[in-house]
């Protein structure tokens, strides 16, 4: 009878379907992917000319050796 989607009455109910360990590593390596675009945002707003952190340096920066 199985054969033809049938179900037996005293048959056990499936499973239900848990996140593997792939599930919560792709889910860490998203919140850590966030964690660090906020850092270099906060940190381009640090450096940026008015605070934009979009904002394109016109200056010239002299390193010294």
């Amino acid at each position: 009878m199985s054969k033809f989607g049938m179900q037996m009455p005293a048959q056990r109910g499936k499973k239900a379907v848990t996140p593997d360990v792939y599930t919560a590593m792709a889910v860490m390596a998203c919140l850590f992917l966030a964690a660090a675009c906020f850092v270099m945002f906060q940190a381009a707003s640090k450096v940026g000319p008015g605070g934009n952190p979009f904002g394109i340096q016109t200056d010239r920066v002299d390193l010294k050796p």
